[in-house]
């Protein structure tokens, strides 16, 4: 049998054979098998984990493309704090602020104001003598804040800070407008106003202290029955029964005589301390240390701090 022949024997039989099984109902179709997969070579072994080199450089984030920079995993994602804001907590008032006061000619008045640790406290205002400044009532001033008072301390015009020409005329215009200015304080009480003065500034104090309804009390260290024109006998009448109490040295000058005449026209309350060798005004201090503590006494008797 020639091999053209033999190709067509087996070509008929292959139709036989996949005619009979096509009528006995069965499917000549197969699922197409998972090839194997081929060795290509020897299995590679795990390298160990080593702890990354970092390339040399200035250290500059992104200096360096494709290395890891460790701290970044640490850091916060864009728009998210770094930790929680701290608790706020409000700085304390300060205890002392300088004050700068306009006086009616435009000049202006250096002042100190003492911070009182009590809202709405009464408020003592200071005026020093000639020659001095507002740093004479250091000593008073810390020991009134102490016991909770407010206090502003004043250099007059031509002394101090404030500098000028001394004119006692407008010094009395001017403790009006030092007045004015505290009576706009919110967080003070200035329906119950101390005035403090010494020598010349107890003849400023006292008058402004008649003169104004919210004044509860004075006290007058070393005062005349006139100073550079500033008198005070009209004055002590005029503030009527609210309480005074006046300070003087014996052997300085027109005091103790003029201190024992006011305190002889004094109409409500009133208490004369007469020292011996203590000097002039606010001199008192450095000559009886004592006298300190016996003023802010007297004051916290007749003008009560806020409950």
């Amino acid at each position: 049998m020639s091999a053209r022949r033999r190709a067509a024997l087996v070509l008929t039989l292959a139709l036989v054979v996949a005619l009979a099984l096509s009528a006995c109902g069965l499917d000549q179709t197969s699922p197409t098998p998972t090839p194997e997969p081929v060795d290509t070579g020897p299995i590679l072994a795990a390298s160990p984990t080593v702890d990354p080199l970092m390339p040399e450089g200035d250290g500059n984030l992104g200096e360096s493309v494709g290395a890891s920079n460790p701290t970044l995993a640490g850091l916060p994602a864009e728009g998210q704090q770094l930790e929680d804001p701290p608790t706020f907590t409000p700085q304390p008032t300060a205890a002392f602020l300088p004050l700068m006061i306009s006086a009616s000619d435009g000049l202006v008045l250096q002042a100190t104001f003492y911070n009182s640790p009590d809202p709405f406290a009464p408020l003592v205002i200071m005026l020093h003598q000639v020659g001095g400044s507002r740093a004479d009532w250091e000593p008073l001033a810390q020991r009134l804040q102490a016991a909770g008072y407010a206090v502003l301390t004043l250099d007059l015009r031509g002394y101090g800070q404030t500098g000028g020409a001394v004119n006692w005329s407008l010094a009395q215009s001017d403790v009006a407008a030092v007045i004015g200015l505290v009576q706009a304080m919110d967080d003070v009480d200035t329906s119950h106003l101390v005035l403090v003065g010494a020598s010349i500034g107890a003849n400023l104090a006292l008058n402004a202290c008649a003169d104004m309804s919210g004044c509860a009390a004075a006290v007058l260290l070393s005062p005349g029955l006139d100073y550079r024109g500033i008198t005070t006998s009209d004055a002590m009448v005029r503030l009527g029964v609210r309480p005074t109490l006046i300070v003087a040295s014996e052997g300085d000058d027109n005091n103790p005589a003029d201190s024992l005449t006011l305190d002889g026209m004094a109409q409500g309350d009133h208490q004369l301390v007469v020292l011996t060798g203590a000097g002039h005004g606010t001199a008192m201090f450095n000559a009886d240390p004592a006298l300190l503590e016996q003023i802010v006494q007297w004051i916290g008797a007749r003008v009560a701090l806020p409950q």
